[in-house]
């Protein structure tokens, strides 16, 4: 029997699928064949590498020293193959490490530098601080010890003016009237050459604006020679005269001192319970004091402070009730006051202000106390005068004061 034509066309069929089939799985075959080979071939090449680097010879640096050998062998940081010690690949960290500390070093030596100048700044601040303060407390100390020639005049009150039993009162002594005074210091004697002098030496003779004295005046005791001012020969402990107001102002300012008040000067001359005419009592004694034509060794001219003490030549002793020397006589004394001659009426008699400090205006500045150029009545502790404050005569002096 015939075999159908339709059996061999299947039969083809099913061999064709067959070979089609089996070759598309060959083909992954061959691609994980291909990769495996691959991989082995990697694997080798990898070694093959590896290999070559262990046995090839390179720097190693261990803690800063450079041998050459191989990587297996190289316990510390190995540089590479064909690598070398020369140049050191070893120091550089090290010498950025020194470099560093070195900075570090210099910054804080500067730092330490600075900080022990800052030290020895403030140091030096404190020592000069403390200089400074022991200078002025020194100072300090010498204006409150130097009171060894001032005599203490005690708060209180007393009777400003002219007295009623004194018959040359004038006008602008009156009305008297009760004053209260804090207590204060007065210079025992008048202001000598010689201690002004010395001023002048250190301020020169320019008192804000004005002639501290009037260096022209013949009857000027001081004399000076390159800046340096120096008392005339014999007239040392005399007062000073041609003095102006602005210098003798300048002058106990700068002993840390001021000029008394018209009111102090005049407690200091006459007391409080005496309330005497004149600094030693209520008569006229001649010798008591330096004035016109008194008749003693110095007639008129100045004498030597403290002269009339009872002791030297033929004289009374002449101090006021506190132990103030020449408040009547020798020179008249400039006062912090403005004069007004009707200053007394400035007020009721019961009702003046304690520390009165004189009109608040003025033309003259006030003089106390009588010179060598005055009679009996200008010598009175209730006299009182004015004049231009930069105006000087040779009979005008001063003296200071101090709370």
């Amino acid at each position: 029997m015939r075999t159908p034509v339709i059996f061999w066309i299947l039969v083809l069929f099913c061999l064709l699928s067959f070979s089609i089939a089996c070759g598309g799985g060959g083909d992954d075959d061959d691609d994980s064949a291909d990769a495996a080979t691959d991989d082995d071939v990697n694997d080798d090449v990898d070694d093959d590498a590896d290999d070559d680097v262990a046995t090839e010879y390179g720097a190693c640096c261990v803690d800063g020293t450079c041998s050459v050998t191989t990587y297996d062998d190289c316990s510390g940081s190995w540089q590479g193959p064909d690598t070398t010690c020369d140049p050191n690949p070893c120091g550089d960290d090290d010498l950025d490490d020194d470099a560093d500390d070195d900075t570090d070093d210099d910054l804080n030596d500067d730092a330490d530098d600075d900080a022990d100048d800052d030290v020895d700044d403030d140091l030096n601040d404190d020592v000069d601080d403390d200089v400074d303060d022991d200078v002025d407390d020194d100072l300090d100390d010498d204006m409150d010890d130097d009171t060894s020639e001032m005599v203490h005049i005690p708060q209180g009150s007393f009777q400003m003016g002219c007295e009623p039993e004194d018959g040359d009162c004038g006008a602008d002594e009156s009305p008297r009237h009760e004053v209260w005074l804090s207590a204060y210091y007065i210079d025992t004697y008048e202001v000598t050459n010689e201690s002004y002098a010395e001023f002048l030496t250190w301020h020169g003779n320019d008192c804000s604006g004005y002639e501290c004295v009037l260096a022209g005046s013949s009857y000027l005791r001081l004399s000076e020679s390159g800046g340096v001012w120096s008392a005339d020969a014999g007239f040392e402990d005399h007062p000073l005269v041609e003095v102006t107001w602005y210098g003798a102002k300048a002058y106990c300012e700068a002993q840390g001192k001021r000029l008394p008040t018209e009111a102090q000067w005049e407690k200091a001359a006459k007391g409080a319970a005496e309330h005497y005419i004149y600094p030693w009592g209520d008569a006229w004694i001649a010798n008591a004091a330096n004035w016109y034509n008194s008749g003693d060794p110095f007639d008129n001219g100045t004498t030597p402070v403290g002269y009339f003490d009872g002791g030297a030549y033929q004289t009374t002793d002449g101090r006021s009730p506190y132990g103030a020397h020449d408040m009547a006589g020798n020179v008249c004394e400039w006062v912090n006051d403005w004069f007004l001659w009707n200053y007394y009426d400035e007020y009721l008699p019961d009702a003046w202000p304690a520390d009165p400090q004189g009109p608040d205006t003025g033309t003259d500045r006030v003089l106390r106390g009588g010179g060598w150029f005055n009679a009996p009545r200008g010598l009175r502790a209730s006299y009182r005068y004015g004049n231009y404050p930069a105006y000087g005569f040779n009979y005008f002096g001063f003296r200071c004061s101090r709370d």
